[in-house]
């Protein structure tokens, strides 16, 4: 790696983990992490796993094996904050919320498989060990992530058609996530299609991207984004009644039929 470049990397991941520290310390500061733990955590953990790198060096084994068993603690964060946005949207409406979180899971594992296969064709017996795992793993994380982001947009949309009445906060972190997990997922097509002598220069991109996103949660999340609400669209009472009611009856025999 070129040394401006070293530099550059060097700089984005500690501003990564600086960035998640304080949106950390703001959740808890403001007592947001009471309404959202999972975002607290999903900060904690990037603020931490991000200081790895720049106090291993990414050749050295340790470094590869830190990476192997934190990914997976990485999808499960992905999946449980996404889980919890959707708590919060339709916390009116638990049968909803269970009805959505299968739809998650199912689209999340069909998601990984495929892209799993996908990767079979260019995984060779004579690649080496420690290169299958990595491309095992990005595979995965790229099928989690797509289908995670696929799955906000698709709620986004639905919500977009109903009055459903969401506070600034939701709508910021359902926004930011979504951007965040189809980020994730172009960076894992990269590192999948392109020559890996691309990887340092697309790390740096990605970083940079991520350092961004981070500094508008920090910014922009606040105690009284929770009391704005965000209105989509401007409907009438006549249908917003007749909607909300179709909401209650679905809802009612998702939760009769648990």
């Amino acid at each position: 790696m070129l040394p401006s470049l070293a530099l550059i990397v060097f700089v984005l991941q500690t501003s990564i983990a600086v960035a998640a520290g304080l949106t950390a310390f703001r959740l808890l500061q403001t007592s947001l992490y009471r309404r959202y733990p999972v975002l607290f955590c999903y900060m904690v953990f990037t603020a931490v796993f991000d200081l790895v790198p720049v106090m291993i060096d990414t050749r050295h084994p340790t470094y590869f094996w830190i990476w192997i068993y934190s990914e997976p603690i990485q999808w499960l964060l992905d999946i449980l904050v996404v889980h919890e946005l959707c708590s919060v949207i339709l916390e009116k409406h638990p049968g909803l919320v269970t009805l959505g979180r299968w739809g998650m899971y199912i689209g999340v594992i069909v998601a990984a498989f495929l892209s799993y296969l996908s990767l079979l064709p260019h995984i060779h017996s004579t690649m080496p060990a420690r290169s299958r795992y990595i491309a095992y793993w990005v595979a995965t994380g790229r099928g989690v992530t797509f289908a995670l982001a696929i799955f906000l947009i698709l709620m986004l949309f639905a919500l977009s058609r109903y009055p459903v009445h969401l506070s600034k906060n939701v709508i910021l972190n359902a926004v930011l996530f979504t951007l965040v997990f189809l980020s994730d997922s172009l960076e894992a097509i990269l590192r999948t299609i392109f020559d890996r002598r691309m990887n340092p220069w697309v790390a740096a991109a990605a970083s940079a991207v991520e350092v961004a996103w981070l500094l508008v949660w920090f910014f922009r999340l606040k105690p009284e984004g929770e009391h704005t609400q965000f209105s989509w669209i401007r409907f009438g009472p006549e249908y917003e009644k007749r909607v909300l009611l179709r909401l209650d009856t679905i809802n009612r025999i998702v939760r009769g039929g648990a």
